[in-house]
């Protein structure tokens, strides 16, 4: 039975079993909105996000299979866990973890859910960088800027030693994965940079790849070397 619960922001959809789950997961996401729409400049959206909260790994996987047009054996990675779509953030139940590479031990589940939360917290924020797109009618943002500031807001790095490994070709390569690197380049744009500048960016893929090429890795490599 699918049960739902309204928060200020967004409306969450799951299992009973997952009832304790959306109480922490409702709150922390009401208690960051705020300054994930203050980054964006944008007021709080009339249509709360849909987070749907899948309860197994292996309906997760039909849903990757199914929405994507992929056939009924594709192997869908271990790691992957959560998409945002239109709206609609689709996660996995942290109760099913021991089914993919983020599994962890029963000792380590009070850490497993504060970084789960701001996990979910990072797919939100995929949900207001939409709403931006839709206010100013631009084209989807950049790939590393869109995941740059998922991971940035979420806090989810927070405390962790990160490098940049990518070349500027890897990070330009919309069909590879380099949250790392993505990041530490939207870190650095965040905190050295014009405001106003940064969400042209985020409204100009060719303005943010432009910009990554001519001077914005470069100064990231050297920052951070």
């Amino acid at each position: 039975m699918v049960m739902k619960k309204s928060g200020k922001v967004a409306i969450f959809k799951f299992n009973e079993n997952d009832k304790d789950l959306i109480k922490d997961l409702s709150k922390f996401i009401d208690s960051h909105a705020q300054e994930i729409f203050d980054f964006f400049e944008i007021e709080k959206p009339k249509e709360k996000a849909v987070i749907n909260i899948i309860p197994t790994k292996e309906e997760y996987d039909n849903f990757i299979r199914t929405t994507r047009k992929l056939s009924s054996d594709y192997a869908v990675p271990k790691w992957l866990i959560g998409t945002c779509q239109d709206g609609v953030i689709t996660y996995l139940s942290l109760n099913d973890y021991k089914n993919t590479s983020h599994s962890f031990n029963n000792d380590k589940y009070d850490e497993a859910l504060e970084y789960y939360k701001k996990t979910i917290l990072h797919e939100f924020i995929h949900y207001v960088n939409e709403c931006f797109n839709k206010i100013h009618k631009c084209q989807d943002t950049e790939k590393y800027l869109q995941e740059g500031i998922a991971t940035y807001l979420s806090g989810q790095y927070d405390g962790k030693t990160i490098l940049l490994n990518a070349t500027k070709e890897q990070i330009l390569d919309e069909k590879q994965y380099y949250y790392d690197d993505y990041y530490l380049i939207t870190k650095y744009l965040i905190e050295n940079y014009d405001k106003s500048f940064v969400l042209k960016m985020f409204q100009n893929k060719e303005l943010a790849r432009e910009c990554l090429v001519k001077e914005l890795f470069d100064r990231t490599q050297k920052f951070y070397k």
